[in-house]
């Protein structure tokens, strides 16, 4: 079975309509999953994520449901809090390069320097 694409097709897996405004009166769970996973909140690219069970499932289950007021506190936190607390910087990972490649490719350069003296220095009978 092939595809044309990666993407299985199933509507769940396409992307997503851009995420809810910020001060919606009337936020729900799935306004800051969708926060998330678009990319807004800063912890990931944006890609779907599904999940096992939806944010606030488990509140919801145990019977102390999020108040659309908490709801708002935690996209407030996750998209403007943590953007105006940190230091800006994305993460290692994001246009960076490894250095240990470059110091391994190094290491073995000055060996097989090293030992390609030592074995004409040899010869050489010095």
């Amino acid at each position: 079975m092939s595809y044309d694409t990666d993407v299985p097709p199933h509507l769940s897996a396409q992307r997503a309509t851009p995420p809810a405004p910020v001060d919606d009166p009337k936020p729900n769970t799935a306004m800051l999953k969708g926060d998330i996973d678009s990319g807004r909140s800063g912890d990931k690219v944006e890609v779907f994520d599904p999940g096992m069970a939806m944010l606030g499932t488990c509140e919801e289950a145990g019977g102390n449901a999020l108040s659309p007021k908490d709801i708002a506190r935690a996209r407030f936190a996750e998209i403007k809090e943590r953007w105006r607390l940190s230091p800006r910087k994305p993460g290692y990972a994001h246009d960076h390069l490894d250095p240990t490649l470059a110091l391994y490719v190094g290491f073995i350069g000055v060996a097989g320097v090293g030992l390609s003296a030592a074995i004409w220095l040899v010869r050489a009978g010095v």
